[in-house]
């Protein structure tokens, strides 16, 4: 199910390139995506340390509550929290919930990788699949595992 790209300018480059040559450009692909993904880390680290740590502590250090800067905007501090259940209090937090009447927060869910590593195994088993209430979309990818 190979899918012309002259119809896409953006990736005629790759049209007349040998297997070899396709491969070598997704291995580059795949290097500037993981430097990509490695700066966005750094990113995310400077930026919560800033909103979350260092500018919060100087406006409270200054006595201020909010503060509006000439091209960026109004900034202001607002309060906020990390939540999550122990792991080994889950069914204790749900009877919990049931009993001081916030059931409605507890949602039944089914972890999306583990949905499709079971569904792919069905599929390998031969086992009938519920196409009526899955969405399936079966695809080929290449990928590169380190020598």
């Amino acid at each position: 199910m190979e899918q012309s790209t002259t119809d896409n300018v953006e990736f005629a480059q790759y049209d007349g390139l040998t297997l070899v040559e396709l491969i070598t450009n997704m291995y580059a692909q795949q290097k500037i995506k993981e430097d990509l993904e490695e700066q966005l880390k750094n990113v995310n680290k400077h930026f919560d340390f800033l909103r979350i740590t260092k500018i919060p502590a100087t406006m409270d250090d200054q006595g201020i509550d909010r503060i509006t800067v000439s091209g960026v905007g109004r900034v202001a501090l607002t309060a906020d929290m990390y939540v999550s259940v122990k792991a080994e209090m889950k069914e204790p937090f749900y009877a919990w919930l049931r009993d001081n009447g916030r059931e409605n927060l507890i949602q039944p869910t089914v972890n999306a990788s583990t949905l499709k590593a079971a569904v792919k195994g069905m599929v390998k088993a031969g086992e009938e699949v519920p196409e009526n209430l899955l969405n399936v979309t079966p695809f080929t990818r290449a990928s590169i595992t380190k020598a």
